[in-house]
């Protein structure tokens, strides 16, 4: 299939672009709200942490059979209107004076069951969209586009927040969906007929088996998803106290948070800009193995900026983390696209999904309860730690000798 990044992959890029920036608005009003408006805990707020990533542990399988059964296109469509919907709710809670806790995990729960469907969905939609041989331009396009809402999501939504409060600016995320809804009713593109007996319970374990099957006896994904999964672990384990590190011990404003959090979607931009170059003279697997080490080694710094310069220190780990995110996410997503046939794509995004994301709600609720029983400074470490040591993974291994994202590289180092 030749490559086509045109006005179809146009629709659904410019779609997502608005929802990505709408989401990073809410990712930074939605903590704000609890830490500085409810008073809420560091272990309460770990908890809203692992609402948004329960979902990917209880749904993310059987969602990937239902993706190779459903529509795409029509699966993103409902799962942003489900959010926006949910968005919205939280802030009506709001307005109308219900203003209790567990209304935010509530909605931070919902939100993440149609986003585990809608990432599944997505990722197993863009082959469709753009052939084989766009693969690695589309998702550096992606890439490239959800950094620029990390750059100005968190920066405006810091604004908003100080402007008209954290409830409000979620007001933002839900129009967002919206708008992304608009966008993916104008695509037209044609999905590969997918005949499938009919579901039932039995059907749908034989099909939740096979894209298990899959990725666990696949040399390199087998590998990616181990690292993935204790790389998320480790970020899951420092994100649930960061936003009280920066509020409650480096004592930053909302709109510093957001500037902060800019950088790293600057970095991530100029990552994805550069990726080609990168693995041209590095290669892919390379590649992978430097940006998942560099970028939990960053992390490690993270406690070093309560000694002072505490900006000019979080700003160098995110300029790290911003490029090393971007090599590794893109190639990554790369491969996996290209090794996987489409029949199964939605099964095996939704298992490799569920492996990176299952642990990450007991990271959530181990890092607060290390914040309690240690420090929040100390829980950072621990996280980052844990993040460094997943580059093991993918060093001991055949992913270093990956050149290029093909089936038959890949095979080849796999054999070597």
């Amino acid at each position: 299939m030749k490559s086509r990044l045109g006005g179809e992959f146009l629709k659904l890029w410019v779609g997502q672009g608005v929802s990505q920036f709408g989401t990073q608005v809410s990712m930074l009003a939605i903590p704000t709200l609890a830490i500085l408006v409810y008073q809420a805990t560091p272990f309460q707020v770990s908890v809203i942490g692992a609402a948004q990533v329960v979902p990917f542990a209880l749904f993310a399988l059987p969602a990937g059979t239902l993706v190779d059964r459903w529509p795409r296109r029509l699966t993103l469509i409902v799962c942003d209107i489900g959010r926006a919907l949910a968005a919205g709710a939280l802030v009506l809670a709001y307005l109308a004076g219900y203003r209790e806790l567990w209304v935010i995990y509530v909605v931070a729960a919902v939100m993440g069951t149609f986003t585990v469907v809608f990432d599944i969905a997505y990722l197993s939609l863009v082959p469709q969209v753009v052939g084989a041989k766009g693969l690695l331009g589309a998702n550096a396009r992606l890439s490239a586009t959800d950094s620029v809402a990390e750059t100005a999501g968190p920066a405006i939504g810091g604004a908003l927040v100080a402007a008209i409060g954290p409830a409000k600016a979620v007001f933002v995320d839900s129009v967002s969906y919206l708008l992304s809804v608009v966008a993916l009713l104008f695509m037209k593109t044609e999905e590969t007929a997918r005949e499938k007996p009919k579901l039932d319970a039995r059907t749908m374990v034989a099909e939740i088996r096979e894209g298990l099957r899959f990725v666990v006896r696949h040399p390199v994904l087998a590998r990616l998803a181990v690292a993935n999964s204790t790389f998320d672990f480790g970020v899951a384990i420092f994100q649930s106290v960061y936003l009280v590190f920066l509020y409650k011990t480096l004592h930053f404003s909302p709109w510093l948070v957001g500037v902060l959090a800019a950088v790293t979607g600057i970095s991530n931009v100029l990552g994805a800009m550069t990726i080609s170059r990168v693995v041209g003279r590095f290669g892919l697997g390379p590649t992978l193995v430097c940006s998942i080490l560099a970028g939990g080694v960053a992390y490690l710094f993270l406690p070093l900026s309560q000694l002072g310069a505490a900006v000019a220190v979080i700003v160098v780990v995110n300029v790290v983390a911003g490029f090393t995110n971007a090599w590794y996410d893109i190639n990554q997503y790369t491969l996996r696209q290209t090794v996987t046939p489409d029949h199964l794509l939605g099964r095996v995004n939704a298992t490799m999904r569920m492996i990176f994301s299952g642990p990450r709600p007991l990271g959530f609720l181990l890092g607060g309860g290390l914040a309690v029983w240690t420090s929040v400074p100390t829980t950072i470490f621990l996280g980052a730690l844990v993040s460094t040591v997943s580059a093991l993974f993918v060093f001991f291994g055949p992913i270093r000798a990956v050149r290029e994202a093909t089936e038959d590289e890949t095979q080849e180092a796999a054999t070597t």
